[in-house]
């Protein structure tokens, strides 16, 4: 009998202890610019659509959060690069990555880096999620580092697109632009 009340107070303890630290994981996003917002699942067939991802090209997704994207890109048989700061998320998109056919699984790369700082040049297509205020700053960064031709998306909620730029394609609250 004690042997089961310990157990079941070292299983209380556990998830306590797991509580906390995923709260601190979501907590870093309270400091962030672009914390962390899940692309809801009806957006995600309209961003693939209007991405036109052919097999063999290159998707970077900038703040790839639980990797859903890059698990939509794989599937079309694209690299998906995701660029991730929360350690959280990263840890998510790889144990959901292990779950997943090798064809897809082998094509998913997450890395823990500050997306400004990332290389865009290797991108046919980028995604972004953005607010009013970090807007601005993404085209200038996307433009003057992604190699022409390439395919970008953004995805807004309740926010305009790039500020100086007229997408060639919009629908569901996603826009395209090209390099």
């Amino acid at each position: 009998m004690i042997f089961i009340l310990s157990l079941i107070l070292l299983i209380i303890v556990f998830l306590f202890l797991l509580i906390i630290l995923f709260s601190f994981f979501f907590a870093i996003d309270v400091f962030l610019d672009l914390p962390y917002v899940a692309t809801k699942k009806e957006k995600v067939g309209t961003i693939i659509k209007l991405a036109n991802i052919k097999r063999g090209e290159t998707v970077i997704d900038l703040g790839s959060g639980d990797g859903r994207l890059l698990f939509a890109a794989a599937q079309k048989g694209a690299k998906a690069i995701g660029y991730e700061i929360n350690p959280f998320l990263i840890f998510l998109t790889k144990l959901k990555s292990q779950f997943s056919p090798p064809q897809v699984r082998d094509l998913i790369l997450t890395k823990r880096q500050n997306l400004w700082h990332t290389d865009l040049a290797v991108a046919d297509v980028i995604f972004v999620y953005g607010r009013k205020k970090t807007m601005p700053r993404f085209e200038k960064f996307i433009y003057q580092n992604a190699k022409r031709g390439a395919r970008i998306i953004v995805n807004t909620d309740k926010t305009k697109p790039f500020p100086n730029k007229k997408p060639l394609k919009s629908g569901n609250g996603i826009f395209l632009y090209k390099i």
